[in-house]
């Protein structure tokens, strides 16, 4: 289940090592001991997550910085979300 859009989340930092290497984010699923890599946009996202972010938020991140449909990029932000969430990498952040 994803966050809703306007939900402050952030990533669970202090759980998940982690490390940006060339632009991209390397970071270690302690659960299943698999290293996960992380490119592109999904990198960008990620180290916004970092400082906490709405899925609204993200979003509007991903439409201003490449250009996309809006209603795309926030397809593209709940997919990302759910698939942190599924691994519990995700924080609510107290308003």
């Amino acid at each position: 289940m994803a966050p809703e859009s306007n939900s402050p989340l952030q990533l669970s930092v202090g759980r998940i090592p982690w490390r940006e290497v060339d632009g991209e984010i390397v970071a270690l699923d302690p659960a299943t001991s698999v290293y996960i890599s992380i490119n592109g946009s999904g990198a960008m996202l990620w180290r916004a997550l970092v400082e906490g972010s709405s899925a609204e938020g993200l979003a509007e991140l991903l439409s201003t910085r490449y250009g996309i449909d809006p209603a795309q990029a926030a397809e593209d932000v709940e997919k990302f979300l759910r698939q942190l969430a599924e691994r519990d990498w995700l924080t609510a952040v107290a308003s």
